[in-house]
């Protein structure tokens, strides 16, 4: 029986380990679907402790959009086992895409700088995941990975521990003991998934076929991966994969986000479009390319073919001239993917929160998540330099929408106004852009629209959008509740 989650209305189970069982609730406030992570027994205070580790772990990290967020947790009603609340990714994992396909360099190389970003965000928090794997890379329903499952996950000074980390996808230190998983053991881990997802299974299985877990365990600790075993892999991108997993911990990428940078070079010379590597305090693109690069216009990052529903990737980066950035806008608000956010609500106005954009989203102005409250009228405005088009465009804040009964007001800042800047909104339904519904270019920092009966909330995205066609990464969000 499912245990009683409060304020939450139980759909179905969605799977069970060891120490939990996951089951799919439907949160009744907000009207979405979670995923609930219960723990099987309260046998000693470590089991408790666990729980509330890996809760406060994940709040830490919540707001990158490559990491799963955790809405809250508890004790059930009757039983009183300790739960997590997390996001709900109904797309399944990458295991069940390594079973059924092998990924294209392309899209395997968009994988690991995403989840390089979220690891060196990770590991600037002094966290050791120490269980990467594709089954703990999950699929959002915005069709991108979430790195999941920080349930072993450790402090960077206290990794001397053997726990976590499962066999095929393990360093040699760790299967031999004499380490307990630091930085290069995750980065190790991380490498091995994306070479996996590339042969269709861990590197050591793929290479060796062992016969059992022992002997599998042998071959990581004592011998080499051939070179050029994958089939039309470049030898840049096994280069890359191959550093990352050296035996010798130091003779690896020493923090993710070296590894990501070396991921983004490979990118380049394969003639892919570089993907934006999102972590705090790092810039999105190497030094030397502060724009993103595409040599070859017959290769394009996707999403997972078994996936039915189609949404564009997170962050994007547009980079556009001025003239063709208005005609193109409407159909990236086609694909746009709502960030991750927890609302508020009374009976006249919902405010619902964006997902703090990690720094490297930020103008220098906003650091450390604080937005600048005043009119954006008032605030002087500066004209947009060959410095600033390497630079990211801020999100829109303080997003708000209130109702009349007749109409919905939205209005909003800009944390960094410059001359010339104006702004694109769309009207959305369920994160993506509502039918028959057009984006719009405005100027001013406010739009009005008509509220109808059928419709119990109405929700908008705005971007900020320069003067030279640039568009903020991520756009933001907000719903306002139609009075009744």
């Amino acid at each position: 029986m499912a245990p009683t989650i409060p304020d939450c209305d139980f759909v179905r189970e969605l799977g069970s380990g060891s120490t939990a069982d996951v089951y799919l609730y439907r949160q009744r406030n907000l009207n979405r679907e979670v995923a609930v992570k219960v723990g099987k027994s309260r046998q000693d205070l470590s089991f408790d402790k666990a729980f509330s580790k890996e809760a406060t772990i994940m709040a830490q990290l919540s707001a990158h959009p490559y990491i799963v967020s955790i809405y809250g947790s508890g004790l059930t009603e009757q039983t009183h086992l300790p739960y997590l609340i997390l996001e709900y990714a109904p797309h399944g994992s990458y295991k069940e895409i390594m079973h059924s396909r092998r990924l294209g360099v392309a899209e395997t190389l968009d994988l690991g700088v995403k989840l390089a970003g979220a690891l060196q965000t990770a590991h600037r928090h002094g966290i050791i995941h120490r269980d990467i794997k594709p089954a703990n890379i999950l699929i959002t329903s915005a069709n991108q990975p979430a790195l999941s499952d920080f349930g072993i996950s450790t402090s960077i000074y206290e990794s001397k521990s053997r726990t976590g980390f499962s066999v095929p996808w393990a360093p040699p230190e760790v299967l031999t003991g004499k380490g307990g998983g630091a930085e290069t053991a995750d980065i190790y881990s991380l490498a091995a998934t994306l070479y996996g997802l590339m042969a269709g299974k861990s590197p050591f299985e793929y290479a060796f076929q062992p016969r059992t877990q022992n002997e599998l365990a042998q071959y990581i600790v004592s011998d080499q991966l051939p070179k050029n075993a994958l089939p039309d892999v470049p030898k840049e991108v096994e280069r890359v994969l191959l550093k990352a997993m050296n035996k010798d911990p130091d003779a690896r990428y020493l923090s993710a986000l070296q590894f990501g940078r070396a991921l983004q070079e490979a990118q380049q010379d394969c003639g892919f479009n570089m993907t934006p590597l999102v972590a705090e305090d790092c810039s999105e693109f190497p030094v030397h390319h502060s724009q993103p690069q595409s040599r070859s216009k017959s290769h394009r990052n996707t999403t997972p073919s078994t996936l039915k529903t189609k949404r564009s990737k997170k962050p994007l980066i547009i980079v556009l001239s001025a003239l063709a950035a208005v005609a193109v806008i409407a159909a990236l608000f086609v694909f746009a993917v709502m960030p991750r956010m927890d609302s508020s609500t009374s009976a006249q106005h919902t405010h619902i929160d964006t997902m703090q954009t990690p720094p490297s989203h930020q103008s220098p102005n906003i650091k450390n998540g604080k937005k600048d409250g005043g009119n954006q009228q008032d605030s002087q405005q500066d004209d947009v330099t060959a410095e600033d088009a390497g630079a990211a465009v801020p999100q829109v804040a303080n997003l708000n929408g209130t109702s009349d009964g007749q109409t919905v007001t939205f209005t909003w800042t800009n944390p960094q106004p410059k001359a010339g800047d104006s702004y694109a909104w769309a009207e959305i339904q369920n994160g993506s852009a509502a039918p028959g519904s057009q984006t719009t270019i405005v100027h001013d920092t406010k739009v009005t629209l008509n509220a109808t009966s059928e419709k119990p909330q109405t929700c908008i995205q705005v971007s900020t959008v320069r003067a030279d066609g640039r568009m903020s990464a991520t756009p933001t969000m907000a719903c306002a509740v139609t009075e009744q």
